[in-house]
């Protein structure tokens, strides 16, 4: 009866062991991961200048690169710097802008599956807005760096990663510069607003060879002038964002 019993739990005690480094595979990486994909967005602005007011819409595309920890750490130190650049055009309207960030924060864990973190950053975005009109040609650019805040949520399945991001960017120092046409051009400040944002991201087949990160975001900016000029009379531009992504990551 021993013999048989020491050659089973010998038998398993190998078992155990040449499973064990496939058990270990099976765990998601913490490693920072790189993403690089295409970003949509469609744009609500409104644009108030004196006693007269002007709405519209606009779609976007564009680009997106980041690097970090913030989709794949567990507990600790996490980070992610990124960019982006999007470009929208509707009848004569156009608009171009640029953005980059650099989040960095720290997280707990509260069980196996999910984790939570604060966030503080900062970045700098650069926008050129084009209304079309048939009375006047307007240009509007502000270039606006921020800082910014945030809570993050994150939730590990078995083989990808759903995180919520809830924050805030407050820009700081930021200038506009306005040209009408037959009116002339001024650069001015513009006051220090604070702008709420939402993210809603999935890190799919992380285990496997190519994983794929999508996403859904919205943000309210508002653009105001913090001084009246010649060619800006109270002059305030607001925009609601509600976009997504899609990209690789490795």
């Amino acid at each position: 009866m021993s013999t048989v019993f020491g050659k089973i739990l010998a038998k398993t005690s190998v078992l155990a062991l040449v499973a064990s480094p496939f058990c270990a595979i099976a765990a998601p990486s913490t490693a920072p991961i790189s993403t690089f994909g295409l970003l949509g967005s469609y744009n609500d602005f409104k644009l108030e200048g004196g006693s007269e007011s002007e709405k519209d819409h606009m779609p976007e595309g564009g680009l997106f690169y980041n690097f970090g920890n913030k989709m794949t750490a567990e507990s600790g130190f996490i980070y992610q710097a990124g960019v982006d650049a999007k470009f929208g055009e509707r009848d004569d309207n156009k608009l171009k802008e640029g953005q980059a960030d650099l989040d960095l924060g720290w997280r707990a864990a509260l069980d196996a599956r999910n984790f939570v973190d604060v966030l503080v950053g900062g970045g700098y975005t650069w926008t050129r807005y084009e209304p079309g009109s048939t009375d006047y040609d307007m240009e509007l650019t502000a270039k606006t760096p921020f800082a910014k805040a945030a809570l993050g949520y994150n939730h590990q399945f078995d083989d990808s990663t759903l995180r919520v991001e809830l924050g805030a960017r407050h820009s700081i120092g930021g200038e506009a510069h306005l040209k009408v046409d037959d009116i002339g051009s001024d650069t001015v400040d513009l006051k220090d607003r604070t702008n709420p944002y939402a993210e809603v991201s999935l890190l799919m087949n992380q285990k496997g060879d190519l994983p794929i990160m999508a996403g859904l975001y919205y943000t309210r900016t508002e653009y105001k002038l913090d001084e009246d000029s010649d060619a800006a009379d109270n002059t305030k531009l607001k925009r609601d964002e509600f976009g997504f992504k899609v990209g690789v990551a490795f």
